[in-house]
């Protein structure tokens, strides 16, 4: 079975490139432009039109929390999430949940201020009010990270992909050594991961694909539906 990442550069989908680096399977990447997420073609596969997405053979799937989830459960031996029914998966899923709900979409209106107030003079102050509200969550974050190499289990799991994959936008307006150093140091070892390095670089177009690599190169948004 083949799996396929649709995914746009600087997005939240650099959290599934980074799990499908640390699981070693074969995957290939199709780089969806913001133009083409309001294509037919690409409504077919999510009808959201947004990104990630993600094809499973003849299975598709969209939002981080449900592909982070199967991607660990479809490879229980890269301990990546906890076994379903344990105490520990329920906590892994309360994170996701709210990665997804709390943290991921309050970066929203300072990126995407139009979704939210048609008034262009108002889209600045609703950034700011929104810049607080994730500077609460860093905060929140820092708290938890406290003494902490991984989000939880002492190991890595799919929480570390997200939050690499999130936390870069929010350095863009908080100085994280002040505001929050446990998140800073955290994020920081984090980059020095191989899979973490070998993502961003396949983003970024810096990596070749290699024929014994896990990344076998991209293909286009119409050949990925034949």
């Amino acid at each position: 079975m083949e799996l396929l990442l649709y995914y746009r550069p600087g997005t939240c989908a650099l959290a599934e490139m980074i799990v499908l680096e640390w699981l070693g399977r074969p995957y290939r990447l199709c780089r969806v432009s913001k133009a083409e997420t309001a294509s037919p073609a690409y409504l077919a596969i999510n009808p959201q039109g947004t990104v990630p997405a993600m094809r499973f053979g003849d299975l598709v799937l969209f939002e981080n929390g449900a592909l982070l989830a199967h991607l660990a459960d479809t490879h229980p031996g890269s301990g990546l999430a906890p076994a379903a029914g344990t105490i520990e998966r329920a906590i892994l899923n309360q994170w996701l949940s709210w990665f997804d709900s709390g943290y991921h979409v309050s970066h929203y209106p300072i990126f995407k201020a139009e979704r939210f107030l048609d008034d262009p003079s108002t889209h600045g102050a609703l950034a700011e009010k929104a810049k607080q509200r994730v500077a609460q969550h860093l905060r929140f974050l820092d708290t938890h990270l406290a003494g902490k190499d991984f989000f939880m289990l002492g190991k890595r799991t799919v929480l570390d992909a997200y939050f690499v994959a999130i936390g870069r936008w929010s350095r863009r307006f908080h100085d994280y050594a002040s505001l929050c150093p446990n998140v800073d140091r955290y994020l920081q070892r984090l980059d020095q991961d191989p899979g973490v390095a070998m993502a961003k670089a396949i983003e970024n177009g810096e990596a070749t694909p290699l024929p014994q690599g896990h990344h076998r190169g991209h293909v286009g948004l119409l050949d990925s539906l034949r």
